[in-house]
């Protein structure tokens, strides 16, 4: 499916063939990344929406629910980033991958989508090199990085900032993109020691102009430029599922998508915000993984968000 000319967005990271390993269940191999969640949410709120991945063979079976994507930036390749995502009996997570793809150059983007004006930068294992959101923002690139795959949740090894590598890796991130977004678990891994406001000023004084922290059941904070950090509290989320239970995975990822699609349209952040929480707030409530059903759209999203002011 091609539809590159005028894209809203494009998303740059690894999909990847996912098994989610519970302690009392497992799932899959599914389909699954930030790319894959982030591309599939701004679609189903009605975003033109491209991504650059790599994928193999071994994903043909599964490729069907990124049809409302633009695939021009598919990368065809040997096969895809495979992963187990494991939860511990406390509710955090660690990743375990057996395949990796190759890192996703900028000459890895294509023409077109280039002259889209904003960017998702979403990698699963740090593999979105930095040198690509150096060159976008030097174009004048809307570039939102979210820090999960930079030493946060879903990176395999968690460089912090009190590595060499780590502070590098961090400090190249918020010189050089117009958002920077992280949660708070992963912030506990790379700028460890830290409450959320201090990492969120840590990033600020690191060159970041807008940092957005989910803070979990406890909502969202964000920080514009110098100015005071913001907090936005979440929407309630309701079970859909037969047991009563709600669905966290790709609940930061939904919220990172539902600020994009707002941002993408009206540049206003805490609309953005507001729009992200009810976003991840709908996501949560229902059950499966990464399919485009699950993906709440603009009107469902903005009767959530009338409903609660």
């Amino acid at each position: 499916m091609s539809m590159a000319k005028n894209l809203d967005v494009v998303t740059i990271g690894s999909i990847i063939k996912e098994t989610i390993v519970y302690p009392d269940k497992q799932i899959g191999p599914v389909i699954g990344s930030p790319a894959a969640y982030s591309s599939l949410v701004m679609a189903a709120q009605g975003c033109k929406v491209g991504i650059v991945t790599y994928y193999g063979y071994d994903m043909e079976n599964m490729i069907s629910e990124l049809d409302a994507l633009d695939r021009t930036g598919f990368i065809p390749f040997a096969y895809t980033t495979t992963n187990n995502l494991v939860y511990r009996q406390d509710g955090t997570k660690y990743v375990e991958y057996t395949r990796k793809t190759p890192d996703i150059r900028f000459e890895d983007i294509s023409d077109q989508y280039l002259e889209a004006d904003f960017f998702k930068i979403c990698p699963m294992n740090y593999e979105v090199e930095l040198d690509l959101i150096e060159q976008l923002d030097a174009m004048g690139k809307t570039v939102f990085v979210d820090l999960g795959g930079y030493g946060g949740a879903t990176s395999e090894i968690r460089h912090s900032v009190e590595t060499e590598y780590g502070k590098m890796v961090i400090n190249t991130i918020c010189k050089n993109c117009s958002i920077v977004k992280a949660s708070e678990e992963d912030l506990a891994s790379i700028i460890p020691g830290k409450t959320a406001e201090q990492a969120a000023q840590y990033l600020r004084d690191a060159g970041a102009r807008i940092v957005v922290v989910t803070l979990g059941g406890k909502g969202v904070l964000y920080k514009i430029g110098d100015g005071a950090i913001s907090y936005r509290k979440p929407y309630q989320a309701v079970s859909e599922a037969p047991d009563g239970s709600l669905n966290f995975t790709g609940a930061g990822d939904s919220f990172g998508a539902g600020f994009m699609a707002s941002y993408c349209h009206s540049r206003d952040v805490d609309k953005a915000v507001i729009n992200g929480n009810a976003t991840a707030s709908i996501v949560i409530q229902r059950p499966g993984g990464c399919y485009f059903k699950r993906m709440p759209d603009k009107q469902s999203v903005e009767e959530r968000i009338s409903s609660l002011h």
